[in-house]
Protein backbone atom coordinates (compact mmCIF):
# COMPACT_ATOMS: atom_id res chain seq x y z
CA UNK A 1 0.00 0.00 0.00
CA UNK A 2 2.99 2.28 0.77
CA UNK A 3 4.26 1.75 -2.78
CA UNK A 4 1.02 2.14 -3.86
CA UNK A 5 0.70 5.63 -2.37
CA UNK A 6 4.21 6.45 -3.59
CA UNK A 7 3.93 5.63 -6.75
CA UNK A 8 0.55 8.20 -7.41
CA UNK A 9 1.96 11.17 -5.33
CA UNK A 10 5.09 10.93 -8.50
CA UNK A 11 1.89 10.40 -10.99
CA UNK A 12 0.40 13.86 -9.46
CA UNK A 13 3.46 15.08 -9.17
CA UNK A 14 4.17 14.71 -13.22
CA UNK A 15 1.01 15.42 -13.84
CA UNK A 16 1.49 18.79 -12.33
CA UNK A 17 5.22 19.37 -14.12
CA UNK A 18 3.65 18.21 -17.26
CA UNK A 19 0.09 21.03 -16.84
CA UNK A 20 2.63 23.78 -16.31
CA UNK A 21 4.89 23.12 -19.02
CA UNK A 22 1.69 22.92 -21.59
CA UNK A 23 0.60 26.24 -20.00
CA UNK A 24 3.92 28.07 -20.16
CA UNK A 25 4.34 26.78 -23.94
CA UNK A 26 0.58 27.95 -24.51
CA UNK A 27 0.90 31.85 -22.94
CA UNK A 28 4.20 31.99 -25.46
CA UNK A 29 2.35 30.69 -28.15
CA UNK A 30 -0.47 33.09 -27.40
CA UNK A 31 2.65 36.01 -26.78
CA UNK A 32 3.90 35.33 -30.02
CA UNK A 33 0.72 35.99 -31.54
CA UNK A 34 0.48 39.68 -30.57
CA UNK A 35 3.42 40.36 -32.52
CA UNK A 36 4.06 40.54 -36.12
CA UNK A 37 6.78 37.62 -36.41
CA UNK A 38 9.02 37.74 -39.60
CA UNK A 39 10.85 35.30 -40.77
CA UNK A 40 12.85 35.02 -44.07
CA UNK A 41 15.52 32.78 -45.60
CA UNK A 42 18.43 32.90 -47.61
CA UNK A 43 19.62 28.69 -48.44
CA UNK A 44 22.58 28.18 -49.78
CA UNK A 45 22.93 24.34 -51.60
CA UNK A 46 26.46 23.12 -53.02
CA UNK A 47 26.00 22.57 -57.01
CA UNK A 48 26.35 18.92 -58.09
CA UNK A 49 29.68 19.92 -59.54
CA UNK A 50 32.63 18.37 -61.08
CA UNK A 51 35.02 21.26 -60.79
CA UNK A 52 35.16 24.56 -58.89
CA UNK A 53 33.38 27.48 -60.30
CA UNK A 54 36.31 29.85 -61.76
CA UNK A 55 38.93 27.18 -61.54
CA UNK A 56 39.61 23.00 -62.54
CA UNK A 57 39.91 21.75 -59.13
CA UNK A 58 38.04 19.11 -58.37
CA UNK A 59 34.79 20.10 -56.28
CA UNK A 60 33.65 17.34 -54.43
CA UNK A 61 34.91 16.98 -50.74
CA UNK A 62 34.53 14.42 -48.39
CA UNK A 63 34.53 14.13 -44.35
CA UNK A 64 37.63 13.64 -43.33
CA UNK A 65 39.79 13.95 -45.99
CA UNK A 66 43.06 15.83 -45.37
CA UNK A 67 42.75 19.88 -45.78
CA UNK A 68 44.37 21.85 -48.29
CA UNK A 69 45.16 18.99 -51.23
CA UNK A 70 42.02 20.55 -53.91
CA UNK A 71 43.27 23.64 -54.48
CA UNK A 72 45.38 26.10 -56.51
CA UNK A 73 46.25 29.66 -56.94
CA UNK A 74 43.20 30.76 -58.36
CA UNK A 75 41.34 29.39 -55.48
CA UNK A 76 43.39 30.24 -52.58
CA UNK A 77 43.56 34.05 -54.25
CA UNK A 78 47.51 33.75 -54.47
CA UNK A 79 48.66 37.76 -56.28
CA UNK A 80 48.63 37.58 -60.03
CA UNK A 81 45.93 34.77 -60.53
CA UNK A 82 43.16 35.41 -62.12
CA UNK A 83 39.66 33.39 -62.47
CA UNK A 84 38.62 31.04 -65.21
CA UNK A 85 35.73 31.70 -67.80
CA UNK A 86 32.90 30.71 -64.89
CA UNK A 87 32.06 27.05 -64.98
CA UNK A 88 28.75 26.06 -67.44
CA UNK A 89 27.71 23.41 -65.44
CA UNK A 90 26.92 25.39 -62.52
CA UNK A 91 25.06 27.96 -65.11
CA UNK A 92 22.75 25.08 -66.23
CA UNK A 93 22.24 23.36 -62.98
CA UNK A 94 21.14 27.18 -61.79
CA UNK A 95 18.30 27.23 -64.61
CA UNK A 96 17.60 23.73 -63.91
CA UNK A 97 16.65 24.70 -60.09
CA UNK A 98 14.88 27.72 -61.48
CA UNK A 99 12.68 26.49 -63.72
CA UNK A 100 11.61 23.31 -61.39
CA UNK A 101 10.87 26.30 -58.89
CA UNK A 102 9.34 28.27 -61.55
CA UNK A 103 10.93 31.29 -61.13
CA UNK A 104 11.19 34.32 -63.99
CA UNK A 105 14.63 33.78 -65.91
CA UNK A 106 16.30 36.83 -66.84
CA UNK A 107 17.54 34.85 -69.81
CA UNK A 108 17.55 38.73 -71.98
CA UNK A 109 19.05 40.82 -69.20
CA UNK A 110 22.89 41.36 -68.76
CA UNK A 111 23.73 39.51 -65.22
CA UNK A 112 26.87 41.05 -64.04
CA UNK A 113 29.53 39.03 -61.66
CA UNK A 114 29.87 41.60 -58.52
CA UNK A 115 32.58 41.67 -55.75
CA UNK A 116 31.12 41.63 -52.54
CA UNK A 117 33.90 42.59 -49.89
CA UNK A 118 34.21 41.36 -46.32
CA UNK A 119 37.50 40.97 -44.55
CA UNK A 120 37.50 37.69 -42.81
CA UNK A 121 39.84 34.77 -42.80
CA UNK A 122 37.59 32.79 -44.79
CA UNK A 123 38.00 34.66 -47.75
CA UNK A 124 41.07 35.17 -49.56
CA UNK A 125 40.51 37.37 -52.52
CA UNK A 126 38.82 39.73 -49.92
CA UNK A 127 35.61 39.30 -51.64
CA UNK A 128 33.44 36.72 -52.62
CA UNK A 129 32.49 36.67 -56.39
CA UNK A 130 28.32 36.73 -56.85
CA UNK A 131 25.78 37.26 -59.30
CA UNK A 132 24.06 39.36 -56.87
CA UNK A 133 24.10 43.19 -54.94
CA UNK A 134 23.39 46.54 -56.04
CA UNK A 135 24.28 46.66 -59.66
CA UNK A 136 23.37 43.06 -60.50
CA UNK A 137 19.98 42.05 -62.31
CA UNK A 138 19.38 38.30 -60.33
CA UNK A 139 19.72 35.14 -62.58
CA UNK A 140 15.65 34.62 -61.61
CA UNK A 141 13.00 35.82 -59.53
CA UNK A 142 9.54 36.30 -58.46
CA UNK A 143 8.01 33.52 -58.26
CA UNK A 144 5.39 32.01 -55.25
CA UNK A 145 6.30 28.38 -54.37
CA UNK A 146 4.55 26.60 -51.20
CA UNK A 147 2.93 30.00 -50.68
CA UNK A 148 6.37 31.79 -49.92
CA UNK A 149 7.36 34.10 -52.51
CA UNK A 150 11.38 33.64 -53.58
CA UNK A 151 12.62 36.88 -54.23
CA UNK A 152 15.84 35.63 -56.48
CA UNK A 153 17.77 32.64 -57.20
CA UNK A 154 21.46 33.49 -57.81
CA UNK A 155 25.13 31.50 -58.58
CA UNK A 156 27.75 32.60 -56.13
CA UNK A 157 31.35 30.70 -55.04
CA UNK A 158 31.93 29.40 -51.30
CA UNK A 159 34.74 30.71 -48.75
CA UNK A 160 36.96 28.45 -47.44
CA UNK A 161 36.66 26.66 -44.04
CA UNK A 162 37.88 28.79 -41.40
CA UNK A 163 38.27 27.27 -37.79
CA UNK A 164 38.20 30.19 -35.34
CA UNK A 165 39.41 28.58 -32.37
CA UNK A 166 42.48 27.09 -34.09
CA UNK A 167 42.67 29.74 -36.81
CA UNK A 168 43.46 26.95 -39.04
CA UNK A 169 41.84 27.81 -42.55
CA UNK A 170 40.81 24.86 -45.39
CA UNK A 171 40.86 25.67 -48.81
CA UNK A 172 39.44 22.93 -49.83
CA UNK A 173 35.71 24.11 -50.67
CA UNK A 174 37.04 27.73 -51.63
CA UNK A 175 35.24 28.23 -54.85
CA UNK A 176 33.00 25.92 -54.74
CA UNK A 177 29.75 26.67 -56.66
CA UNK A 178 26.85 27.67 -54.84
CA UNK A 179 23.22 28.28 -55.43
CA UNK A 180 21.28 30.93 -53.00
CA UNK A 181 17.58 31.06 -53.04
CA UNK A 182 16.36 34.11 -51.13
CA UNK A 183 12.38 34.28 -49.78
CA UNK A 184 10.10 37.54 -48.47
CA UNK A 185 10.02 37.84 -44.87
CA UNK A 186 6.38 35.53 -45.47
CA UNK A 187 7.05 33.28 -42.38
CA UNK A 188 5.56 33.65 -39.15
CA UNK A 189 6.54 30.35 -37.23
CA UNK A 190 9.63 28.08 -37.01
CA UNK A 191 7.02 24.81 -38.03
CA UNK A 192 5.87 26.84 -41.22
CA UNK A 193 9.69 27.16 -42.37
CA UNK A 194 10.85 23.54 -41.45
CA UNK A 195 7.71 22.08 -43.57
CA UNK A 196 8.55 24.45 -46.10
CA UNK A 197 12.80 23.88 -46.73
CA UNK A 198 11.80 20.15 -46.31
CA UNK A 199 9.34 20.54 -49.32
CA UNK A 200 11.92 22.51 -51.07
CA UNK A 201 14.99 20.32 -50.52
CA UNK A 202 12.90 17.30 -52.13
CA UNK A 203 12.30 19.23 -55.00
CA UNK A 204 15.27 19.78 -55.85
CA UNK A 205 16.52 16.36 -55.03
CA UNK A 206 14.25 15.34 -58.16
CA UNK A 207 16.75 17.26 -60.42
CA UNK A 208 20.36 16.23 -58.54
CA UNK A 209 21.18 19.88 -58.87
CA UNK A 210 22.57 19.70 -54.95
CA UNK A 211 25.73 17.64 -54.12
CA UNK A 212 24.93 14.75 -52.11
CA UNK A 213 25.37 14.39 -48.62
CA UNK A 214 26.60 18.30 -48.47
CA UNK A 215 23.54 19.22 -47.01
CA UNK A 216 22.49 22.98 -46.87
CA UNK A 217 23.35 26.03 -44.87
CA UNK A 218 20.60 28.66 -44.13
CA UNK A 219 20.64 32.15 -43.20
CA UNK A 220 17.64 32.88 -41.23
CA UNK A 221 16.33 36.14 -40.81
CA UNK A 222 14.23 37.22 -37.64
CA UNK A 223 12.06 40.18 -36.56
CA UNK A 224 9.37 41.10 -34.12
CA UNK A 225 9.99 44.42 -33.41
CA UNK A 226 12.42 47.26 -34.86
CA UNK A 227 15.30 45.41 -36.90
CA UNK A 228 15.84 41.91 -37.92
CA UNK A 229 18.52 39.59 -37.05
CA UNK A 230 20.52 37.33 -39.11
CA UNK A 231 21.39 33.47 -37.85
CA UNK A 232 23.92 32.66 -39.86
CA UNK A 233 24.47 29.08 -41.24
CA UNK A 234 21.86 26.51 -39.97
CA UNK A 235 22.74 23.20 -41.42
CA UNK A 236 19.89 21.08 -40.38
CA UNK A 237 16.41 21.66 -40.68
CA UNK A 238 15.76 20.63 -36.99
CA UNK A 239 18.38 23.31 -35.69
CA UNK A 240 16.53 25.68 -38.13
CA UNK A 241 13.24 25.41 -36.04
CA UNK A 242 14.96 25.50 -33.00
CA UNK A 243 16.93 28.54 -33.72
CA UNK A 244 14.05 30.72 -34.57
CA UNK A 245 12.17 29.44 -31.60
CA UNK A 246 14.88 31.11 -29.16
CA UNK A 247 15.14 34.12 -31.47
CA UNK A 248 11.53 34.80 -31.14
CA UNK A 249 11.53 34.47 -27.54
CA UNK A 250 14.45 36.27 -27.26
CA UNK A 251 13.68 39.47 -28.81
CA UNK A 252 10.03 39.36 -27.71
CA UNK A 253 11.65 39.59 -23.53
CA UNK A 254 14.12 41.98 -24.62
CA UNK A 255 10.98 44.29 -26.00
CA UNK A 256 9.10 43.76 -23.12
CA UNK A 257 12.40 45.01 -20.93
CA UNK A 258 12.50 48.09 -22.61
CA UNK A 259 15.59 46.97 -24.35
CA UNK A 260 15.76 48.39 -28.54
CA UNK A 261 16.35 46.07 -31.33
CA UNK A 262 19.15 46.83 -33.92
CA UNK A 263 20.40 44.92 -37.41
CA UNK A 264 22.87 42.39 -35.93
CA UNK A 265 24.01 38.99 -37.09
CA UNK A 266 23.98 35.49 -34.63
CA UNK A 267 25.32 32.41 -34.38
CA UNK A 268 22.92 29.65 -33.25
CA UNK A 269 25.32 27.39 -30.30
CA UNK A 270 23.19 24.13 -30.98
CA UNK A 271 24.61 22.39 -28.17
CA UNK A 272 23.11 25.24 -25.74
CA UNK A 273 20.06 25.53 -27.58
CA UNK A 274 21.08 29.90 -28.02
CA UNK A 275 21.79 32.33 -30.88
CA UNK A 276 24.66 33.98 -29.71
CA UNK A 277 26.27 37.80 -30.95
CA UNK A 278 28.49 38.01 -33.67
CA UNK A 279 28.44 41.14 -34.69
CA UNK A 280 26.23 44.31 -36.26
CA UNK A 281 25.16 43.51 -39.45
CA UNK A 282 26.33 45.36 -42.91
CA UNK A 283 24.38 46.82 -44.80
CA UNK A 284 24.56 46.76 -48.76
CA UNK A 285 26.80 49.50 -48.66
CA UNK A 286 29.40 47.92 -46.13
CA UNK A 287 30.03 45.28 -48.62
CA UNK A 288 31.15 47.84 -51.66
CA UNK A 289 29.59 46.03 -54.59
CA UNK A 290 31.33 46.84 -58.06
CA UNK A 291 31.36 44.64 -61.26
CA UNK A 292 34.45 42.07 -61.60
CA UNK A 293 36.17 42.93 -64.46
CA UNK A 294 38.01 39.88 -64.42
CA UNK A 295 35.07 37.89 -65.69
CA UNK A 296 32.16 38.47 -68.25
CA UNK A 297 29.07 39.41 -68.35
CA UNK A 298 26.96 36.19 -68.66
CA UNK A 299 23.75 36.24 -71.07
CA UNK A 300 21.34 33.02 -71.02
CA UNK A 301 20.56 31.68 -74.11
CA UNK A 302 16.80 31.49 -74.41
CA UNK A 303 17.10 28.19 -76.57
CA UNK A 304 19.14 26.00 -73.84
CA UNK A 305 16.71 27.08 -71.26
CA UNK A 306 13.48 26.02 -72.82
CA UNK A 307 15.49 22.63 -73.82
CA UNK A 308 16.33 21.85 -70.08
CA UNK A 309 12.48 22.83 -69.05
CA UNK A 310 11.65 19.82 -71.61
CA UNK A 311 14.16 17.69 -69.90
CA UNK A 312 12.80 18.31 -66.69
CA UNK A 313 11.53 15.31 -64.48
CA UNK A 314 7.55 15.63 -62.97
CA UNK A 315 7.54 17.37 -59.54
CA UNK A 316 6.91 15.56 -56.72
CA UNK A 317 3.37 16.92 -56.48
CA UNK A 318 3.04 15.64 -60.00
CA UNK A 319 4.48 12.01 -59.02
CA UNK A 320 1.95 11.94 -55.72
CA UNK A 321 -0.68 12.45 -57.84
CA UNK A 322 -0.20 10.23 -60.76
CA UNK A 323 0.46 7.34 -57.79
CA UNK A 324 -2.97 8.05 -56.50
CA UNK A 325 -5.02 8.18 -59.58
CA UNK A 326 -3.44 6.02 -62.50
CA UNK A 327 -2.21 3.50 -60.02
CA UNK A 328 -4.57 3.64 -57.42
CA UNK A 329 -2.33 3.38 -54.88
CA UNK A 330 -2.67 4.40 -50.54
CA UNK A 331 -1.68 7.69 -49.46
CA UNK A 332 0.90 6.21 -47.38
CA UNK A 333 2.52 4.03 -50.28
CA UNK A 334 2.25 6.77 -52.24
CA UNK A 335 4.39 9.67 -50.19
CA UNK A 336 6.89 7.01 -49.22
CA UNK A 337 7.64 6.60 -53.09
CA UNK A 338 7.74 10.22 -54.21
CA UNK A 339 10.14 11.54 -51.46
CA UNK A 340 13.04 8.95 -53.57
CA UNK A 341 12.81 10.23 -57.71
CA UNK A 342 14.85 7.01 -58.74
CA UNK A 343 12.48 5.20 -56.17
CA UNK A 344 9.54 5.90 -57.81
CA UNK A 345 10.62 5.98 -61.08
CA UNK A 346 11.48 2.09 -60.18
CA UNK A 347 8.18 1.84 -59.55
CA UNK A 348 6.81 2.67 -62.59
CA UNK A 349 8.71 0.97 -64.61
CA UNK A 350 8.34 -2.33 -62.54
CA UNK A 351 4.25 -1.63 -62.55
CA UNK A 352 4.92 -1.68 -66.51
CA UNK A 353 5.41 -5.88 -65.47
CA UNK A 354 3.52 -6.58 -62.77
CA UNK A 355 0.40 -5.56 -60.35
CA UNK A 356 2.51 -2.97 -58.08
CA UNK A 357 -1.05 -2.06 -56.22
CA UNK A 358 -0.85 -5.68 -54.89
CA UNK A 359 2.74 -5.94 -54.67
CA UNK A 360 4.03 -2.38 -53.77
CA UNK A 361 5.54 -3.17 -50.59
CA UNK A 362 8.22 -5.26 -52.43
CA UNK A 363 9.47 -1.70 -53.18
CA UNK A 364 8.12 0.44 -49.93
CA UNK A 365 9.22 -1.96 -47.74
CA UNK A 366 11.52 -4.98 -48.97
CA UNK A 367 13.77 -2.68 -51.00
CA UNK A 368 14.46 -0.05 -48.78
CA UNK A 369 15.35 -2.76 -46.08
CA UNK A 370 17.64 -4.17 -48.09
CA UNK A 371 19.32 -1.31 -49.79
CA UNK A 372 19.33 0.96 -45.81
CA UNK A 373 20.39 -2.89 -44.48
CA UNK A 374 23.68 -2.40 -46.84
CA UNK A 375 24.14 1.61 -46.90
CA UNK A 376 23.05 1.93 -50.32
CA UNK A 377 20.94 3.48 -52.23
CA UNK A 378 19.64 3.26 -56.05
CA UNK A 379 21.31 6.05 -57.21
CA UNK A 380 24.88 5.03 -55.90
CA UNK A 381 27.27 3.86 -58.79
CA UNK A 382 28.07 0.56 -57.52
CA UNK A 383 24.30 -0.42 -57.13
CA UNK A 384 22.79 -1.46 -60.21
CA UNK A 385 18.73 -3.52 -59.09
CA UNK A 386 16.62 -3.78 -62.05
CA UNK A 387 12.86 -3.68 -62.09
CA UNK A 388 12.85 -6.24 -64.53
CA UNK A 389 14.55 -8.74 -62.16
CA UNK A 390 11.89 -8.07 -58.82
CA UNK A 391 9.30 -8.50 -61.36
CA UNK A 392 10.59 -12.21 -62.33
CA UNK A 393 10.37 -12.78 -58.66
CA UNK A 394 6.68 -10.72 -57.72
CA UNK A 395 5.98 -13.20 -60.65
CA UNK A 396 7.12 -16.14 -59.46
CA UNK A 397 4.91 -15.39 -56.11
CA UNK A 398 1.70 -14.66 -57.48
CA UNK A 399 2.35 -18.05 -59.58
CA UNK A 400 2.09 -19.61 -56.02
CA UNK A 401 5.65 -20.91 -57.59
CA UNK A 402 7.52 -19.64 -54.67
CA UNK A 403 6.75 -18.29 -51.42
CA UNK A 404 6.93 -14.60 -49.99
CA UNK A 405 9.60 -15.51 -47.27
CA UNK A 406 11.59 -17.01 -50.08
CA UNK A 407 11.46 -14.56 -52.39
CA UNK A 408 11.77 -11.95 -49.56
CA UNK A 409 15.35 -13.89 -48.83
CA UNK A 410 16.31 -13.70 -52.58
CA UNK A 411 16.06 -9.93 -52.48
CA UNK A 412 18.67 -9.78 -49.59
CA UNK A 413 21.35 -11.07 -52.17
CA UNK A 414 19.75 -8.25 -54.94
CA UNK A 415 22.75 -5.42 -53.71
CA UNK A 416 24.84 -4.53 -55.01
CA UNK A 417 23.80 -6.08 -58.82
CA UNK A 418 20.35 -7.80 -58.81
CA UNK A 419 20.12 -10.98 -61.05
CA UNK A 420 17.31 -13.25 -62.83
CA UNK A 421 15.77 -15.84 -60.62
CA UNK A 422 15.16 -18.45 -63.59
CA UNK A 423 18.57 -17.81 -64.77
CA UNK A 424 20.25 -18.18 -61.07
CA UNK A 425 17.92 -20.83 -59.99
CA UNK A 426 15.71 -22.41 -61.87
CA UNK A 427 13.45 -24.64 -60.03
CA UNK A 428 16.09 -25.08 -57.25
CA UNK A 429 14.09 -22.51 -54.87
CA UNK A 430 10.39 -23.75 -55.79
CA UNK A 431 8.14 -24.38 -53.17
CA UNK A 432 8.31 -27.82 -51.82
CA UNK A 433 5.83 -30.68 -52.59
CA UNK A 434 2.92 -31.36 -49.69
CA UNK A 435 4.52 -34.93 -49.46
CA UNK A 436 7.62 -32.79 -48.22
CA UNK A 437 6.30 -30.64 -46.08
CA UNK A 438 4.52 -33.52 -43.58
CA UNK A 439 8.17 -35.47 -44.00
CA UNK A 440 9.71 -32.23 -42.47
CA UNK A 441 6.78 -31.22 -40.22
CA UNK A 442 6.91 -35.14 -39.16
CA UNK A 443 10.65 -34.36 -38.54
CA UNK A 444 10.29 -30.88 -36.66
CA UNK A 445 7.85 -32.48 -34.41
CA UNK A 446 10.34 -35.70 -33.04
CA UNK A 447 12.84 -33.30 -32.70
CA UNK A 448 11.12 -30.52 -30.16
CA UNK A 449 9.35 -32.89 -27.47
CA UNK A 450 9.42 -30.36 -24.90
CA UNK A 451 7.96 -27.80 -27.02
CA UNK A 452 5.31 -29.81 -28.15
CA UNK A 453 4.52 -30.97 -24.54
CA UNK A 454 3.66 -26.93 -24.24
CA UNK A 455 1.38 -26.86 -27.06
CA UNK A 456 -0.47 -29.25 -25.66
CA UNK A 457 -0.51 -27.62 -22.06
CA UNK A 458 -2.40 -24.87 -23.57
CA UNK A 459 0.94 -22.35 -24.47
CA UNK A 460 -1.24 -22.04 -28.27
CA UNK A 461 2.17 -19.78 -29.37
CA UNK A 462 4.90 -22.04 -28.72
CA UNK A 463 3.82 -23.27 -32.47
CA UNK A 464 5.50 -20.60 -33.97
CA UNK A 465 8.84 -21.85 -32.86
CA UNK A 466 7.73 -25.15 -34.68
CA UNK A 467 7.05 -22.90 -37.89
CA UNK A 468 10.92 -21.08 -37.85
CA UNK A 469 11.74 -24.64 -37.51
CA UNK A 470 10.04 -25.76 -40.31
CA UNK A 471 11.06 -22.45 -42.34
CA UNK A 472 14.62 -23.12 -41.40
CA UNK A 473 14.47 -27.16 -42.75
CA UNK A 474 12.76 -26.08 -45.88
CA UNK A 475 15.28 -22.90 -46.78
CA UNK A 476 11.68 -21.00 -46.64
CA UNK A 477 10.50 -22.77 -49.36
CA UNK A 478 7.05 -24.08 -47.31
CA UNK A 479 4.08 -22.09 -47.13
CA UNK A 480 3.52 -20.49 -44.14
CA UNK A 481 -0.18 -20.79 -43.70
CA UNK A 482 0.17 -24.31 -45.09
CA UNK A 483 2.92 -24.93 -42.79
CA UNK A 484 0.82 -23.99 -39.56
CA UNK A 485 -2.56 -26.03 -40.89
CA UNK A 486 -0.20 -29.12 -41.07
CA UNK A 487 1.75 -28.53 -37.87
CA UNK A 488 -1.85 -28.23 -35.97
CA UNK A 489 -3.53 -31.51 -37.84
CA UNK A 490 -0.53 -33.41 -36.84
CA UNK A 491 -0.58 -32.10 -32.68
CA UNK A 492 -4.07 -33.02 -32.57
Amino acid sequence: MVKSKKGKEVAKVGNRELEKKELKESKEKEKKKAYPIKIGLEIHGYLQTEEKLFCKCVAGFLKGESSNTKICPICTGQPGSKPMLPNKEAMIKLVQIALILNCKINYDKNLIWQRKHYSWPDLPKGYQNTISGAYSIPCAENVKFGGIRIRECHLEEDPAKWDPETGKIDYNRSGLPLIEIVTEPDFSSAEQVQDWVKKLVLTLSYIKALRKNSGIKVDTNVSTYGERVEIKNINSIENIGRAIDYEIKRQIENYEKGEEQGRETRTFDEKKGITIKMRDKESAEDYRFIPDPDLPVIKLNEKEISHLKRELPETPEEKLEKLLKKFKLEKSDAEILMKNLDLVEFFEKLAEKVDTKKYVSFVTIELLRVLNYNKKTLEDEDVDIRPEHLAELIEQVDKNAITVLKAKQIMNDFVPLSFSFKEKFGKEQMKISPQQLDAICKKVISENKQVVQQIKEGKKEAINFLIGQVMRASERRADFNLTRAVLEKMLK
